[in-house]
């Protein structure tokens, strides 16, 4: 084994290795225990970072195809295969990575049939699909070719120019369709990074990046298995170095690559001007600095170091230049996607360790069977041929502790099973959810407590900290007006309920908690109203929400429109009354019970009929043991 190589493959395994770990917990536990996703934010780091970046910077499939399939630049024939491998691993990680991110993944095979035209997500989903399934296509030749398929292989290359075709329009119609995805939160995204013309720049940029992603890693191959093909050689006559053969190649595609990014600066400044940005980018907040930063890497540094001579005429300033227009790339999609969200949120996410791992580990694992790849197919060059490893691979003797030790550092089988050996356990202890979340939620509200068998007085101890309440019910209920009086304390039921349980709503000891099931709500409409189909839940838009605008809660219709009577609200006069949250079930509790005492403090002249120990008995035995303390210390001082 290449031994540049093998210690990068050890690390990629260890992460690919708790990427293991980190997908089966999060299959088992599901999204709430594993990640750090709040409602405020759209997407998680998965669907970022894996899927919108990461298809991104897979765009020189399409590119490369269109340079050389289209514009006929026979130049860049050595990279048509390298561009198609790196697509076909990009977009094949991007899908599967996507299935992490979704709440129900058993379910991924939903927009195969159930069909939604109208939806920009379901238009990238069927377009990343099946640009994926060209991609796998055009790597077929290279397959037939390995295992000495010729003819088959010399068939399907005839066919390249079709499937470059079909590529190139699926390609470019799912990147604009991506930056469509945020249009519907004009109000949410902040302003630097909102725009209207967004799908123009995910497209361009897309474009830009991508050729600087296979730039990159055309480098980074030549400096671990071909080096002389791009960094050339040194005589040792001591003469001047022979440059490396690919480097006109490699110039020509990060001065087009250089070119769009120019047009992508050109874009975002137009973009500053005309929507009059530039107040908020000179504004001095962390998101202004944030923008600056991103677009100096994505598009102000390439630009500049591939204009400067000496620097194109280098593989390391290349390196450099397409390593900072990929960096740019995957900061914005984070900016648009995720960070640019904190400040309307008024939270702010923060990926979990296991949202990290599953992330970097399945871009790990992509990486190692790129190695495979390019290790064993005729990719980049044939050079492959001459690295095949040694058989007999299983054939280790166990004489000496030592030879155990070196053969098990030295063999790609052997050496993979001790990084698995060590990689397992850790990830599991380092990752297992149960070790990570609290024990006791002092927050979460319990219900109360019948004291007695008919329940005739309930303890209320929403968070059993003690501080609890002996409630008479019955008597309560007596002195109110019999059943009549339910209402002046449940006076929101569940529907068909007529007396729910204060707890079922109010959730939260001390903070609101939103009680709308929107999930529930669409079985529920899609069943009364009879739709139909494979999703029925699609439909249901439509009977809530106004059909031409944004779905949110502020054009959707009333609570009350439809739960008037089936919550024993027909006397509220507010028709527009927002009944989809509750308030904590401390504030909940003290404005229903004192109000009314204070009402009868005043009926019964009794001051302290109010007080909190009138009904908290565990205040008013604190009360009478510091009443007694007192009348102690008093008669000592006396005496």
């Amino acid at each position: 084994m290449n031994s540049k190589i093998r210690p990068i493959k050890d690390i990629l395994w260890f992460l690919a290795l708790f990427a293991l770990m980190a997908g089966i917990f999060r299959m088992w536990f599901g999204l709430g225990a594993t990640t750090n996703m709040v409602d405020g934010i759209p997407w998680g780091l998965w669907k970022i970072l894996n899927m919108v970046a990461g298809a991104a910077l897979a765009t020189s499939g399409f590119m490369i195809g269109m340079l050389y399939y289209v514009f006929r630049i026979k130049l860049f024939k050595p990279l048509v295969m390298p561009s198609i491998v790196v697509a076909f691993l990009g977009y094949g990680s991007s899908l599967f990575s996507l299935v992490f991110d979704i709440g129900l993944p058993w379910m991924f095979w939903i927009p195969f049939f159930a069909w939604s035209p109208h939806s920009f997500l379901y238009e990238v989903f069927w377009c990343v699909s099946l640009y994926w399934a060209v991609t796998a296509f055009e790597f077929t030749p290279s397959i037939f070719e390995r295992f000495k398929g010729k003819k088959i292989a010399r068939i399907l290359h005839g066919m390249g120019f079709g499937a470059a075709v079909l590529g190139i329009s699926l390609s470019s119609l799912h990147h604009s369709s991506l930056g469509s995805l945020f249009l519907v939160t004009p109000q949410r995204l902040h302003t630097l990074w909102y725009s209207p013309t967004l799908p123009l720049h995910f497209i361009i940029s897309a474009m830009g990046a991508g050729l600087m992603f296979l730039l990159l890693i055309k480098i980074l191959y030549a400096h671990f298995y071909d080096k002389e093909s791009v960094f050339g050689s040194a005589p040792k006559d001591g003469s001047q170095a022979i440059p490396g053969k690919d480097m006109p190649m490699l110039r020509l595609l990060a001065i087009i690559a250089v070119s769009i990014l120019g047009f992508y600066l050109i874009l975002k400044i137009v973009d500053l001007s005309l929507y009059g940005k530039w107040q908020d980018l000179l504004v001095g907040t962390w998101e202004s600095w944030l923008f600056s930063f991103e677009l100096l890497l994505a598009a102000v540094i390439p630009v500049v170091l591939v204009i400067i001579p000496k620097i194109r005429r280098s593989p390391t300033g290349l390196g450099i230049a397409s390593l900072s227009a990929v960096a740019g790339l995957v900061i914005n999609r984070l900016d648009v996607g995720i960070i640019g969200y904190f400040r309307d949120a008024g939270v702010v996410y923060f990926p979990s360790l296991l949202e990290w791992l599953l992330c970097f580990g399945i871009i790990a694992a992509t990486f190692l069977v790129f190695l495979l790849i390019i290790e064993n197919f005729s990719i980049f060059s044939e050079s492959w041929k001459d690295r095949r490893d040694s058989k007999g691979v299983f054939k280790a003797s166990f004489d000496s502790l030592s030879y155990v030790w070196d053969k098990a550092l030295g063999n790609s089988v052997q050496r993979v099973t001790l990084i698995a050996a060590i990689a397992i356990p850790f990830g599991w202890i380092m990752q297992y959810p149960p070790y990570h979340q609290k024990v006791d939620d002092k927050t979460v509200v319990q219900p109360a407590i019948g004291v007695d068998a008919l329940r005739d007085t309930l303890r209320i101890d929403g968070n059993r900290e003690g501080v609890f309440v002996d409630f008479q019910h019955t008597n309560h209920q007596k002195h109110l007006g019999e059943e009549l009086s339910c209402k002046k304390c449940h006076h929101i039921s569940m529907p068909g309920d007529k007396s729910t349980s204060c707890y079922r709503c109010h959730r939260d000891m001390f903070q609101e908690t939103l009680i709308f099931d929107h999930k529930f709500h669409e079985e529920a409409v899609a069943k009364s109203e009879g739709f139909g189909g494979f999703h029925p839940e699609n439909f249901t838009c439509i009977v809530c929400h106004t059909s031409d605008l944004a779905k949110t809660a502020g054009n959707s219709k009333p609570c009350l429109e439809c739960h008037i009577q089936d919550m024993g609200l027909e006397g509220v006069a507010d028709s527009s009354l927002d009944i989809s949250r509750a308030d904590s079930y401390c504030s909940a509790m003290h404005e229903t019970c004192i109000k009314c005492h204070e009402e009868e403090a005043i009926a019964r002249d009794k001051e302290n009929f109010s007080d909190c120990a009138t009904c908290h008995q565990s205040l008013r035995q604190r009360e009478n043991l510091m009443e007694a303390m007192t009348t102690i210390e008093t008669s000592q001082l006396t005496k």
